[in-house]
This record gives structure tokens, C-alpha cells and sequence, in this order.
């Protein structure tokens, strides 16, 4: 494993409260806890606020492109939204935007011991709420300033990068089910075409997913990848995170099984890409979700 998982901006505890205390004096520093890093952001909670800060060049501006948009969508969907309330401006310690959200009550799949059951609920919910932000016309989008995703790899990119993965969990424990994942992608299918493009959340995985203590499907969060695009990225979770036994109940009540393979695909690739980050940063609780997304999924 390398240090691919570094972030080039990292933001700790004490920048964090830096950063917030200087331009939201009204809030209390001293509630400041970490909820998550992943490849792109560092989440720290400060009171009711969830601030996202972008930990690579390349989304520097992502959540406050997305802001506007997301205020206008969230009221159109079945699940609980963050709200956008705070936006952090560069400074000399941090080069990016950062946005503050209003905090949902819930805990991510990785967190909680979820069943079999819990994650066939979800079929439904997670059918109904991708129904309606893909129902959303590309027109309206555009008004709110929606453009275009920006370049995500097409399917045999993917397909390659997922062997690499592979080849990066050489000798852990999770070398066999790393390999079948690979192999399950090595014939890519068609890339998603112009009419197929809808109003995407862009990046729906079990790290984007809050659930309630009674592990009902309360949430979906990170909003960053908000844009017109492909929807196979919003259904991956009808492969990696719904039992078989309910995926059928989850395509019929979405109603379109164009993206389906894609989204197969894209399951794949990101379990792996998951698996690998979980192992290298050594979060067991990300690495054995991740690992249980394969399985699931090729099964």
C-alpha cells in the first residue's frame, strides 16, 4: 500500500477550529468533533453545523458550486437533506471553500449492525427518493446552475483501475474477494449516452447514507458531486447494498432498468476502491462495509 489515501490539504482539530472560530464567531469551538475523512473531504461537526472540507485540489470549490442547487432540490425529496447554512472563504492557512450544513440525526451503515432485513427496508425508500431526484428536468437544473459532471473515468477506465486495486490488496485478507471483484469487471458495458444523462447526487454509497436508531433510512448526505449525469451513479446501492432478495422490489418501483449494469459496475468499482482505503487507513468499520458491498454484489 502507498499514501495515495493522503489528503494535500488536511485539516485537523486545530485548524478546524481556526478556520470556523474566525469567521463564525457564534459558534462554540468547543463542540468540535471529527465525524469522517474520506478521498476528497474531512467532515468536523461544530454545534448543529456539519462543515465539508475539501481535502484535494480538485473539489477545492465543489461543495459551494453545489449549495445553491441543493437548497432549491432538497424540498423535492423523500429523505432528509443537508442544508446548507455557513460558507467558509480561503484564507492564508487553507486554500478552499468550505460549507457548513445543518446536522441529520442518523449514523452511517458502517456504524450500526444492520441487518439482512434492515438493508432490504431500504429498497423502497432509496427507490422513491432516486425516482424523484432523476425525475427533476435537466431545465430546472440548469436554472439553479447545474452544469455538466465533470470526467468520472468511462467503465473499461474503471475496469482497469479495479484491477489495480486488486493488486493492491495482494496479500491481505481480502486478496480472493479483490480478485473476483476484478474479474467480474473485466467486460465493461456501454457507457451511459446524452439521453440517458438526469440531475444526479452523483456519488450514492453507504458512506452517503444515514440511518435512525431504529435502522429505518432517514438520510443522504454529501452532495458535493451534485450534476447532470450518469444515474447508474446513484443506483449502485440497488447491487452493493440491497440484499438479493429485494433487488427486484427496488428496480420495479424505480421503474427503469437502463442503468442497471452500469451501476453493477460501478458497485464493483467502488467497493474495491473503498476495500483499499479502508485497509490503508486502517478504518475497520469502512473496510468490512466495503468488503460486505462486494460480496453483496456478486452475488
Amino acid at each position: 500500500m502507498d499514501d495515495a489515501w493522503s489528503p494535500e490539504f488536511p485539516v485537523d482539530r486545530d485548524l478546524a477550529a481556526r478556520l470556523i472560530g474566525e469567521q463564525f464567531p457564534q459558534l462554540d469551538t468547543d463542540t468540535l468533533t471529527t465525524l469522517g475523512v474520506g478521498w476528497e473531504h474531512r467532515v468536523w461537526r461544530c454545534e448543529h453545523v456539519a462543515f465539508r472540507f475539501p481535502q484535494r485540489r480538485a473539489c477545492l470549490r465543489s461543495g459551494l458550486d453545489g449549495a445553491n442547487a441543493l437548497a432549491r432540490l432538497a424540498p423535492l425529496l423523500p429523505l432528509a437533506t443537508p442544508e446548507p447554512l455557513l460558507t467558509g472563504a480561503p484564507t492564508g492557512d487553507y486554500p478552499g471553500n468550505f460549507v457548513g450544513y445543518r446536522w441529520i440525526d442518523g449514523e452511517l451503515p458502517a456504524r450500526l449492525p444492520l441487518s439482512l432485513d434492515d438493508r432490504a427496508r431500504a429498497a423502497l425508500p432509496l427507490a422513491a427518493f432516486a425516482r424523484a431526484l432523476h425525475g427533476v428536468s435537466a431545465a430546472r437544473a440548469r436554472s439553479w446552475g447545474l452544469t455538466l459532471e465533470g470526467e468520472r473515468g468511462s467503465m473499461s477506465e474503471r475496469a482497469r483501475r479495479g484491477r489495480g486495486r486488486a493488486e493492491d490488496l495482494r496479500r491481505t485478507a481480502f486478496t480472493d474477494l479483490a480478485d473476483r471483484a476484478a474479474q467480474a469487471m473485466a467486460a465493461p458495458p456501454p457507457e451511459c449516452t446524452p439521453s440517458e444523462r438526469r440531475v444526479v447526487h452523483g456519488d450514492l454509497h453507504a458512506g452517503q447514507v444515514l440511518f435512525d436508531r431504529d435502522h429505518t433510512l432517514v438520510g443522504v448526505i454529501d452532495w458535493d458531486s451534485l450534476a447532470l449525469g450518469d444515474p447508474a451513479f446513484d443506483l449502485i446501492m440497488a447491487s452493493s447494498f440491497i440484499p438479493p432478495s429485494a433487488r427486484s422490489e427496488f428496480w420495479n418501483a424505480y421503474g427503469d432498468r437502463a442503468a442497471e449494469a452500469r451501476a453493477r459496475h460501478l458497485a464493483l468499482s467502488y467497493g474495491l476502491a473503498i476495500l483499499a482505503q479502508g485497509v490503508a487507513t486502517g478504518d475497520g468499520a469502512i473496510r468490512d462495509e466495503a468488503a460486505l458491498s462486494l460480496e453483496n454484489t456478486l452475488r
